[in-house]
């Protein structure tokens, strides 16, 4: 799926979900549900960020005491700011947050935290103001790739293509480290060719293709994302040198092209299955909103599915 039918099938959901501003005093309906919830994005381009919303959509069709309100700050902090700002004034009992890693949402998270409850996916903020933050260990992600890249498919001389994400992205240093860590003294350096892919399969596509025209070959690709991963594929298979070329990535998502979807049809040799952000985030918000404890900080330990 690309980037535009992506956005599309987000606002789609976020239709149907009561998403509203309130602002200019507009009143989210409220009656008939137990707590209302406002989740804010820094973006839905992200594909473990349309994830989020796809399953927490799902969870809410399935119960009646819940109303959702997403906002989608598409990448600008002080937009995002805003949009918190905004779902305060819809009278929200928990705040749900993907923060960007920068810090600039710090002072209004501050600000949120005196009155309601703060549940953060991904990215673990620089301030102390939250309830609890759920993210993946994207340092082991890159471990493991490396581990199973060294295992399985290299062999001296062999050259690695490695797809980061969005330059300066705290998840996407994060796999980069546990990866080099992992494979430095291990793989030489000029073997392996590092490319930023956006987490989008398109970028990701041409990325490859430029690679390629380049140089002679390619024989292993780790891809910080199953988008990336079968957009690379897609070029290798325009340019006819997919059946020399292992393909790894990451997320796991159920779906039609999703990764564990690819790795079964062998579009993918393997997938680092990382955690359902979207449904941990909302049972633990209702937990929360139910009196009950919970960790404070939650880590959840990826898994390769091959």
């Amino acid at each position: 799926m690309g980037k535009r039918k992506w956005l599309i099938k987000v606002f789609v959901c976020f239709c149907a979900l009561f998403f509203s501003g309130c602002a200019s005093g507009e009143e989210v309906r409220t009656d008939g549900y137990k707590y209302v919830i406002g989740v804010s994005l820094t973006n839905v381009v992200e594909p473990w960020l349309n994830n989020l919303v796809q399953v927490m959509s799902a969870k809410v069709e399935n119960g009646k005491d819940v109303n959702l309100i997403f906002r989608d700050a598409a990448g600008n902090a002080d937009k995002q700011v805003e949009d918190i700002r905004a779902l305060m004034e819809c009278g929200i009992d928990l705040l749900i947050l993907s923060p960007d890693g920068s810090g600039a949402l710090d002072g209004i998270m501050e600000e949120v935290y005196q009155e309601i409850p703060i549940v953060v996916v991904g990215v673990e903020p620089e301030t102390e103001a939250y309830t609890t933050v759920i993210q993946a260990d994207d340092e082991g992600i890159g471990r493991m790739a490396g581990n199973y890249i060294l295992e399985n498919f290299y062999e001296p001389g062999k050259k690695v293509v490695v797809l980061e994400g969005v330059d300066g992205s705290p998840i996407s240093s994060k796999r980069l480290k546990g990866f080099r860590d992992t494979v430095d003294g291990r793989i030489p350096q000029e073997e392996i060719t590092y490319h930023y892919g956006d987490w989008l399969r398109d970028v990701a596509e041409l990325r490859m293709k430029d690679y390629l025209v380049v140089n002679d070959k390619a024989d292993i690709i780790f891809a910080f994302n199953d988008e990336m991963a079968y957009g690379a594929y897609l070029a290798c298979e325009q340019l006819r040198v997919r059946d020399t070329i292992s393909f790894i990535g990451v997320d796991g998502f159920e779906g039609e092209i999703a990764g564990l979807n690819l790795v079964e049809k062998g579009v993918l040799d393997a997938t680092i299955q990382s955690p359902d952000f979207g449904a941990l985030a909302y049972d633990t918000s209702l937990e929360i909103l139910k009196g009950n404890k919970v960790d404070r900080n939650i880590t959840v330990v990826p898994q390769i599915i091959s």
